[in-house]
């Protein structure tokens, strides 16, 4: 395992194991409130028959990996952390639409201009995305969901000495996700969400992984 590899390592270890304590302190307070019954997430369960959809609302955070190059000289770090916010609109039992932001991305890195020039500098991601989704019951209270869709991804570089100033740059990205979900009581879901897009700035590219935890009401 390459020094990168470990840092990304790392910063699982401490991200998701804390992600994870606090959906569980989350679950512990919504379950002891909850009346023992099933979840039923349909939209007859929640009052919506008559128009048969339903929103939810939802929130999460965890660790992520953006690839950029890296050169001689500078600092180089893939690892970051990073929280997002998204809006669900249920369309049937098994499709949605997603619109959702994300931040706080961070990574460093540098790229060689045309004639040669090394430079290095730090990465800062943000994005807002829409997405389409589908989503399969695995088990009772549980399920498996996809998407699909486009991200308006704002990168912006800021240059490290002895050069100075930054870049940025909005560019529309692929968006794509997987989540594994558990409702945890009436109206309350947790998830372990997986979404990937990618980010540019001035010549660089790369790619953008997230990995975390997410905890969803529906109203």
């Amino acid at each position: 395992m390459n020094r990168l590899d470990r840092r990304w390592a790392k910063s699982l270890r401490h991200a998701v194991p804390t992600a994870i304590a606090a959906s569980a302190m989350l679950a512990c307070s919504l379950t002891t409130h909850a009346q023992t019954r099933d979840f039923d997430f349909s939209p007859e369960a929640n009052g919506s028959a008559a128009v048969g959809w339903q929103f939810s609302l939802g929130f999460g955070a965890g660790a992520n990996r953006g690839k950029t190059d890296c050169v001689d000289g500078y600092s180089c770090d893939h690892s970051s952390a990073h929280g997002k916010l998204f809006l669900n609109y249920r369309l049937d039992e098994a499709w949605d639409l997603q619109a959702l932001g994300f931040a706080g991305s961070r990574f460093k890195g540098g790229d060689t201009t045309d004639d040669g020039t090394t430079f290095g500098g730090s990465f800062r991601v943000a994005g807002l995305g829409l997405a389409a989704g589908y989503r399969v019951p695995l088990a009772p209270d549980w399920w498996l969901r996809g998407q699909l869709g486009v991200a308006a991804v704002r990168t912006r570089f800021s240059y490290a000495a002895p050069f100075d100033g930054d870049v940025s740059k909005t560019q529309a990205q692929p968006l794509a996700g997987l989540s594994a979900g558990y409702a945890i009581a009436p109206g309350w879901l947790l998830s372990l969400d997986y979404d990937f897009t990618r980010f540019k700035v001035h010549s660089t590219r790369g790619s953008l992984h997230l990995l975390g935890l997410s905890a969803q009401m529906a109203f």
